[in-house]
C-alpha cells in the first residue's frame, strides 16, 4: 500500500516545492517507485520537472482523463496547472469536496507506487485540505526567516480539524528547516525558535541556503544528479531520516 505524504505550509517561499521535489527524486534514485502530485495552481513542481502541459490533477479530480507522466526511472508526475485555481469554486457545495483526492488515489493505477508525495499550495484552501485528507503523513517545510512561525497556529488548527472530521490517520512526520545560513545571528535564533516550538518533530538534517538548487531546477535536474557536494550530502541524510521516520510510524502501527 502506498505511503502518502503531503508537504504543506501556507506561508510561501519556504522551500516546500523544492523539498518535496528533491525527496521524490531521492526516493526514485534509490529504487522506490514514487509519484509526485502537483496540487498548486502555480505548477512550479511541474515546471521544474517537465516542459509541457498535460492533463493532470485538475482533470483527475473532475473525473476526466489524465496522464501520469514518467519523469525518469521510478518517478512519475501528476501535473498541476493554472486550472486548479478554478477547482475550489466548482467544488463548493459538493458533498465530496474534501475527499476527491483520497478517492482518486484508491484507483488501481496508484497501487504500484511505494510513495506518493503531494506538493500543496501556499494556502489552507480546498486543495490543501484534499491533500491532508488523502495523506498518512505531513511534512512542514520552514525557512529560518522573520515571521517564519507566523500562521503556524492556523496550520496546526487545520490539521486538528482534518484529523477530527476527515482523516484520523494523519500525523505530523516532521518539520524540515530549509535555506539555512548559519552566519547571521538572526537565522540561528529563528532556527532555535522553530526547534523550541516543534521539539523532536524537527528533522535533525537541515538544508543550507544555496543557489545550486535554482541552477538545477533551471535545467530540470535534481540534487541527486550532482557528483559530490555538501547539498547532496544534506539531501542524502534528509532522505534517510525521512525513510526512518516513516518506518518507525509503520512499526508503531503494526504493534498497535
Amino acid at each position: 500500500m502506498s505511503k502518502v505524504i503531503s508537504f504543506s505550509n501556507q506561508k510561501g517561499g519556504v522551500g516546500k516545492t523544492t523539498t518535496s521535489r528533491e525527496i521524490g527524486l531521492y526516493l526514485a534514485f534509490y529504487g522506490y517507485k514514487t509519484l509526485l502530485i502537483d496540487s498548486d495552481s502555480q505548477a512550479n513542481l511541474t515546471k521544474s520537472l517537465i516542459g509541457e502541459e498535460l492533463s493532470g490533477l485538475y482533470e483527475a479530480l473532475k473525473g476526466e482523463d489524465y496522464v501520469l507522466k514518467e519523469v525518469k526511472e521510478n518517478l512519475c508526475l501528476l501535473s498541476g496547472s493554472i486550472k486548479l485555481s478554478l477547482l475550489g469554486k466548482s467544488l463548493i457545495g459538493e458533498i465530496d469536496a474534501y475527499t476527491r483526492l483520497r478517492e482518486l488515489l484508491k484507483e488501481d493505477i496508484f497501487n504500484e507506487f511505494a510513495y506518493i508525495i503531494i506538493d500543496t499550495p501556499p494556502s489552507l484552501g480546498i486543495l490543501t485540505i484534499n491533500a491532508l485528507t488523502a495523506s498518512e503523513h505531513l511534512v512542514i517545510p520552514m525557512s529560518p526567516a522573520l515571521y517564519s512561525m507566523q500562521g503556524t497556529n492556523d496550520l496546526m488548527n487545520t490539521i486538528s480539524q482534518v484529523r477530527k472530521n476527515l482523516n484520523d490517520k494523519l500525523n505530523l512526520l516532521g518539520v524540515i528547516i530549509n535555506s539555512f545560513d548559519q552566519v547571521p545571528v538572526i537565522t540561528r535564533q529563528i532556527k532555535e525558535e522553530i526547534e523550541a516550538g516543534f521539539k523532536e518533530k524537527v528533522f535533525k538534517t537541515y538544508i543550507s541556503k544555496s543557489i545550486k538548487i535554482e541552477e538545477l531546477i533551471a535545467v530540470q535536474k535534481g540534487v541527486m544528479d550532482l557528483k559530490k557536494s555538501r547539498l547532496k550530502d544534506q539531501f542524502e541524510n534528509l532522505g534517510e531520516e525521512f525513510l526512518t521516520r516513516i518506518a518507525s510510524y509503520s512499526k508503531l502501527s503494526l504493534e498497535v
